[in-house]
């Protein structure tokens, strides 16, 4: 199976060519870097996860020729990374509940809504993504997702892959605009410079994917990968452009 940071596999299997062209359009308007397959039917779909073993199969709960269900516990106990979102018009409490708090199987109960499907699916790539001895993974935010907050302790440093985000602050209920954070920059890095608590709000705008780095292990990752710490370099300087810029007075 290829990793996440490099390809994304989905296999799509509804039963309808229009809803599996439709669900293929919302995520690849909302994900980067896919490699989607869909399937006609149950069989079909077998078929093709024994060859290609995605790491997301979103299959309806009609899915003709095979039970959704039973598809889905064969692909549990298979004992990979995969996970399963399946379009039903409600959730099925009799099957899968450990499954289903982890994240790694998912109901969508409306099929036409992008923005919960984005939000599955963000979910179900958060499951697959982690990792206890990584070093670092990968992250994914849908859209108007809290990425940091104000006033919290700084254990992750970010870089965005994808997407973008907003950096703000709010006070006496009203929020103020501090900037936007690109593909290919830092974010949360000055908690871990200064060693103090964040200093702001951080909200992804987009469908959004980044590299997560506990703290304690930026240093080590920075020195085995030059062109991390080239954008890290990157980041500071614009930063410091920006708060130049903001603090010269007019003429």
């Amino acid at each position: 199976m290829a990793t996440l940071e490099n390809k994304k596999i989905f296999l799509i299997a509804t039963g309808s060519d229009k809803l599996n062209a439709a669900l293929e359009g919302i995520l690849g308007a909302n994900f980067k870097n896919l490699s989607i397959y869909t399937a006609s039917d149950g069989i079909d779909a077998q078929f093709k996860i024994e060859n290609v073993v995605p790491h997301l199969v979103i299959m309806s709960c009609q899915i003709p020729k095979v039970n959704a269900v039973s598809l889905t516990e064969k692909l549990i106990a298979r004992k990979e990374r995969m996970a399963v979102i399946i379009l039903a018009p409600e959730e099925n409490k009799e099957h899968f509940m450990d499954e289903v708090v982890t994240g790694q199987v998912q109901y969508l109960t409306n099929a036409n809504n992008s923005n919960m499907l984005v939000n599955h699916v963000s979910r179900s790539l958060n499951w697959l993504a982690h990792s206890e001895e990584a070093l670092y993974r990968i992250k994914f935010l849908s859209p108007d997702e809290m990425l940091i907050k104000d006033g919290e302790e700084g254990k992750f440093v970010y870089i965005v892959r994808s997407g973008k985000l907003k950096a703000s602050k709010t006070q006496d209920g009203t929020e103020t605009l501090l900037g936007y954070i690109e593909a290919g920059e830092f974010v949360g890095e000055m908690a871990y410079i200064n060693g103090e608590l964040r200093s702001a709000n951080v909200t992804s705008i987009t469908a959004t994917e980044l590299i997560e780095i506990p703290s304690h292990s930026l240093d080590s990752i920075l020195f085995s990968k030059p062109s991390w710490s080239k954008a890290l370099m990157k980041t500071l300087s614009r930063r410091l452009k920006v708060s130049n810029t903001k603090q010269t007075p007019e003429n």
